[in-house]
């Protein structure tokens, strides 16, 4: 009776363990549905079909990327089942068969590799024999007593010249095959890279073990966030002409490396970012002490403070005017504040900052940055940094972040190339005003000023010029400004030309008593050199003293402003000039110092 009922048991037992194997052996693949796309990283969203028992279960979801964050997973079911435990690990053999495309690669690279190798044989065999033959030659010649008869030695000589010649020419044709051969090797890895990042080696498997109330088939949806993706703004700027509005098309680069290919997924882009684990700071006691510092003398590198200026035409007006030459060069002093991108960071972080990424830079004087950063501030930098869909795109601006929900469902690879995706079309009118501070740049500038731009809804990123069917080049929308108005530099206009020159018959220098007295007077010429009237923005700059026995007077000759920035020292002259005409201003101005002082003119 016993064994009657042992084998049965057996057969059950052996069952129920190829049921359960069954069901972890066959992984369910995962289908990516939604991405939502951050600055930096991305939340997927993928979904799976699951057929579950009554009871226990274990399946196995594969189709995730391997580069997540384990601690955003997170996971859904429906049909009432509850997840005991979750397990998630990186499988390396995923994609160990490669694609059509990468093993016919890997074929043709092994063809050429074969060819050097026997090409390197033959190219050592080639010189043995031309040694051979120089070596026999030199034997054959110099070896008999007698010598060789006249005409044996001619033979010997044309032998020579005929096997040679042969020998070396197979070494010039081996050496040919060998570059073309290196040649086809190197874009062959060139390409199989290429197709390697479409097909990352290693993929996401999720191990699930959960309780069902019932058979059913549950929807698993398993989201999770990545770093391995990305997305910059950027704009093309299209200027018809300056009676029409501008066209501002708003436009994303995004980019993914995330091991799995996004295959029509609902996308959406947001500003937000995720994941970065700050918490609101706190005040600590401050303690008050005496604090010493070396000065050093700034270097003033007029070269290169006018090369950053031409990399850097997008600075406001007031700002270009107010930086004086020797501030453009970076400083290293301790008692300056450095805010980049509205956030304060120490000098050290500061000076390794990587030029390319800097937008603009600007230097607030001494006594506005006491007002703001406190009395023992000498000065502070401010740097920014660089980064029709329309009825596809739904745009919703959050308390802390803006979204764009896209309804087209979207592909993009996984090989990390960027794809520029359209996300809205606007016009907005503008006003044009022809900019130039010729101290700083000769060069005069078209700016459009923009009013209200909080209502555009735009981010700060690069942007593509075109202007009257021209392209113009590459400009930066800089919003995170605190000025009422967007302004865009749209370029340089030759036909409007200025001219600043030294009047040397009313410059001069004086000795009074204990003193030295300087005056400069300087003229501005504006020629506008169009069929129509512009109007001009011009700006000039007079130095500011920042101690007693330092005077500084603007002279009558001066060109009345329109506005006089006392604190600043910047001079701004703003009118309409008609086609063709010429218009002329001067600036003059008297610094008296003290006779045994140098000043950093």
């Amino acid at each position: 009776m016993r064994t009657k009922l042992f084998y049965p048991a057996i057969v059950l037992t052996v069952f129920c363990t190829l049921n359960a194997m069954s069901q972890t052996a066959n992984p369910v693949h995962s289908s990516l549905d939604e991405a939502v796309v951050y600055f930096r990283g991305a939340e997927l969203t993928h979904s799976a079909d699951v057929r579950l028992t009554k009871g226990d279960n274990e399946i196995v979801i594969d189709g995730l990327s391997s580069a997540i964050d384990r601690n955003s997973l997170k996971i859904k079911t429906t049909g009432g089942a509850i997840v005991s435990s979750y397990e998630f690990s990186v499988d390396y053999l995923a994609n160990k068969n490669a694609g059509p495309v990468a093993k016919k690669l890997t074929d043709s690279i092994e063809f050429y590799n074969k060819k050097l190798q026997q090409l390197e044989t033959d190219t050592k065999i080639n010189n043995q024999l031309l040694e051979l033959l120089k070596n026999g030659t030199t034997k054959n010649v110099s070896g008999s007593e007698k010598g060789l008869t006249f005409d044996e030695l001619v033979k010997t000589m044309d032998y020579f010249k005929t096997k040679s010649a042969e020998l070396e020419a197979v070494s010039v044709a081996n050496q040919e095959n060998k570059t073309k051969y290196e040649a086809a090797v190197k874009r062959l890895k060139a390409q199989l890279n290429e197709e390697e990042l479409k097909n990352n080696k290693a993929a996401g498997v999720l191990k699930i073990v959960l309780t069902s109330p019932i058979a059913v088939n549950s929807k698993f949806t398993i989201s999770y966030f990545t770093a391995s993706a990305s997305w910059t703004p950027f704009y093309d700027i299209n200027v018809e002409t300056t009676e029409r509005p501008i066209k501002i098309v708003s436009k994303a680069k995004l980019s993914q490396t995330t091991g799995i290919e996004w295959d029509k997924v609902k996308l959406t882009l947001s500003t937000a970012t995720p994941g970065n684990g700050r918490t609101a700071p706190l005040f600590s006691t401050w303690f008050l002490d005496y604090y010493a510092y070396a000065v050093r003398e700034n270097a003033v590198m007029t070269q290169n403070a006018y090369s950053y200026r031409k990399a850097s035409p997008v600075m406001s007006a007031d700002v270009m005017a107010a930086a004086p030459e020797a501030k453009l060069i970076e400083e290293s002093m301790p008692h300056y504040v450095y805010i980049v991108n509205g956030a304060e960071i120490d000098r050290d972080t500061y000076s390794s900052l990587d030029p390319s990424l800097v937008a603009s830079r600007t230097f607030i004087e001494s006594e506005q940055a006491k007002e703001v950063w406190g009395a023992d501030v000498d000065g502070a930098w401010i740097v920014e940094l660089n980064t029709s869909m329309d009825d596809y795109v739904t745009t919703s601006e959050g308390a802390m972040n803006i979204t764009y929900a896209i309804d087209l469902p979207y592909s993009i690879p996984g090989n990390g190339k960027e794809q520029s995706l359209e996300l809205k079309t606007q016009e907005v009118n503008a006003s044009y005003k022809y900019y130039c501070a010729p101290k700083l740049d000769t060069e005069t500038y078209l700016l459009a000023e923009i009013a209200n731009p909080e209502r555009l809804n735009l981010l700060s990123g690069k942007a593509n010029i075109t202007y009257e069917g021209t392209y113009i080049g590459e400009t930066v929308v800089n919003t995170s400004t605190t000025q009422a108005n967007l302004t865009l530099t749209l370029g340089t206009d030759k036909r409007v030309t200025v001219k600043r020159e030294k009047m040397q018959d009313f410059s001069s220098t004086k000795f009074i008593g204990s003193e030295t007295e300087q005056t400069f007077t300087y003229r501005l010429t504006v020629r506008n050199g169009q069929n129509r009237p512009i109007m001009m923005t011009l700006k000039d700059q007079y130095p500011v003293s920042t101690r007693k026995e330092i005077k500084v007077e603007l002279l009558d000759r001066t060109t009345k402003p329109t506005v006089n920035l006392q604190d600043l020292g910047v001079l701004t002259w703003e009118e309409e000039i008609a086609a063709g005409a010429t218009k002329t201003y001067e600036i003059s101005y008297s610094v008296k110092y003290p006779k045994n002082r140098q000043l950093n003119f």
